[in-house]
Formats: C-alpha cells, sequence, structure tokens
C-alpha cells in the first residue's frame, strides 16, 4: 500500500505537496512497532518557527492534512490527535512536547538553523522526527518525506531514529533511503 501511494501521486517542483507528505506520514508511524505501545491517543506535532509567517503558514496547511489524513483512522489501534506548537527554544519545546505527550514531531520549513536542538529535545524525550528537508535528515533528524527527480522517497536517518527511540519495522526499511551523513554503516 506504501509503494503505491509513493508511485501514484506526482510531486510539485519544490518539494511533496502537504498532502502527500501527510499521508506517508500517517503511514510511517504504523511502521514503528513502538506506536503501539504508547498510550492513547498519538499525539503527532506540527512544529513551526514562531513569529515566522512562512513557517506558520506551512504548518496550518500541514495540520489540515494530516487531519485529513488521519481522519477515522487509527495508527496500530490508537486515535490520532494534530496539535501545532511554535518553536521559540529548546527549553520550551521540551516543555511542550512533554505535556502533549507527543509520539511523533513534524518540523516545518524555517527550523532549518534549529535541527541540532530540535534532534536533542527528540531523542531525549523519545519522539519521532518528520521533516521535509533531506538537509535536516542529514543534520539529525530521522525521516525526511522528499523526492529525488520525479519520484517521493523517504529518508530514513537510521541512527536519529534508533536515538528517539523507534522500532522500525524491515518492510519500511526496504522503501526508504537509508540516510548516513557521519559516513558509517547504517
Amino acid at each position: 500500500m506504501l509503494l503505491a501511494l509513493l508511485t501514484s501521486q506526482t510531486a510539485r517542483a519544490e518539494g511533496l505537496p502537504s498532502t502527500l507528505r501527510a499521508s506517508l506520514m500517517v503511514r510511517i508511524l504504523a511502521y514503528d512497532r513502538r506506536m503501539g505501545t504508547l498510550p492513547p491517543p498519538l499525539t503527532v506535532v506540527v512544529l513551526h518557527l514562531a513569529g515566522n509567517e512562512g513557517s506558520e503558514r506551512t504548518a496550518r496547511e500541514f495540520t489540515r492534512a494530516l487531519e485529513t489524513a488521519s481522519r477515522g483512522r487509527s495508527i496500530l489501534g490508537r486515535p490520532v490527535r494534530i496539535l501545532r506548537i511554535g518553536f521559540r527554544n529548546p527549553s520550551q519545546l521540551q516543555a511542550e512536547l512533554t505535556e502533549a505527550r507527543a509520539a511523533a514531531l513534524y518540523a516545518c520549513e524555517g527550523l532549518e538553523a534549529y535541527t541540532d536542538r530540535i534532534a536533542r529535545v527528540t531523542r531525549h524525550l523519545s519522539v519521532l522526527s518528520f521533516t521535509g528537508s533531506r538537509a535536516q535528515v542529514d543534520e539529525g533528524l530521522a525521516i525526511g518525506l522528499s523526492r529525488q527527480g520525479d519520484s517521493p522517497i523517504i529518508l530514513v536517518h537510521l541512527s536519529a531514529a534508533r536515538e528517539e527511540g523507534a522500532d522500525l519495522d524491515a518492510g519500511l526499511l526496504s522503501l526508504s533511503q537509508l540516510v548516513n551523513p557521519e559516513g558509517r554503516e547504517p
């Protein structure tokens, strides 16, 4: 099913449409066996840079897409809840993710300069991180929803995903491109 979704939609020149990224994200969450052990609901946070209109606009659009993609669905028997949070600093992010009991986070555009700080928080709290940017995956976020030529691709920074506590199914990994920015074996 995931492979059919990957090949059935066309990517825009600047990246994947938010509807496709949201559908992929919801499906990918089911490939993390850990999601089935978390208390319901599974909270997915859409993170944007507070005060940055472009980032906030992207977050609103992606939040709507995620709400549509997850409507009427459950992930490993758990309903999905979508929240939007504005990033100001790592301490604030950690407090809000903890209060929300976040299972996953999508980092919107505008957060590139904060990737390492966001990754430290997601690793500390065992929150699976997603982004639409290959560069942010290279810098330590776990899963990228991007494109290669005209085709959508799933990028997995395996060591980052493991540090976030993910237990990814081999089926997902077989459909993904493993990212290895340090040059070590994945």
